[in-house]
């Protein structure tokens, strides 16, 4: 689908733990916007999602309005479908790190198409099995910079761990030879 600004529009569904991370610390939202566009995309949270939020002692609709300003897409509730609780129950036989809520969160995802946003390893392990599109905020691209980072310093590391041998090989050939004796009178 594209946009009436002609880029493509795309959609996510957030599991409970990102939606809480950005209610409780809106710059997770805001380093999401820099890595995934969220322009002109909709942010679906399922029903499964505001159960588990509620019963955390989260308003779901503060939740979704901080989602929203964070990341600057559209959030919507979305409802889980029979066919859905169906196919989530089908999908707990198929991936052994999935469990009850979760596999109502990856069925939504899959019967709507869109893509998931989660850092449950567990649930993003099933979502690769089943087929679904996923988004792991932990796995972002940023760790490959910080790779580079490292690789970018690295003649300066050596340099420094070369200096000190260097100094200790000075200072060794600065110690008294046996039989020298140190002549006070010099230093005075």
């Amino acid at each position: 689908m594209v946009g009436t600004n002609g880029r493509s529009v795309k959609d996510y569904g957030l599991d409970t733990c990102v939606g809480i991370k950005i209610y409780e610390n809106p710059n997770v939202g805001d380093l999401l916007s820099c890595r995934i566009n969220f322009e002109n995309s909709t942010i679906h949270l399922c029903s499964q999602t505001v159960i588990e939020a509620n019963r955390l002692g989260y308003d779901i609709n503060a939740v979704s309005k901080q989602i929203s300003e964070s990341t600057g897409a559209k959030v919507i509730i979305g409802k889980v479908t029979f066919s859905m609780v169906q196919d989530a129950e089908y999908l707990e036989t198929k991936c052994p790190t999935l469990h009850r809520g979760d596999s109502s969160i990856l069925a939504y995802v899959r019967a709507t198409g869109i893509t998931l946003i989660t850092c449950d390893r567990g649930l993003a392990e099933a979502a690769v099995i089943s087929g679904t599109k996923v988004v792991n905020p932990d796995l972002l691209p940023c760790n490959d910079i910080s790779k580079n980072v490292k690789s970018k310093y690295a003649g300066i590391v050596r340099k420094a761990i070369v200096k000190p041998i260097v100094v200790k090989q000075k200072a060794k050939s600065l110690l008294l030879k046996p039989g020298k004796k140190i002549i006070w009178r010099s230093f005075v």
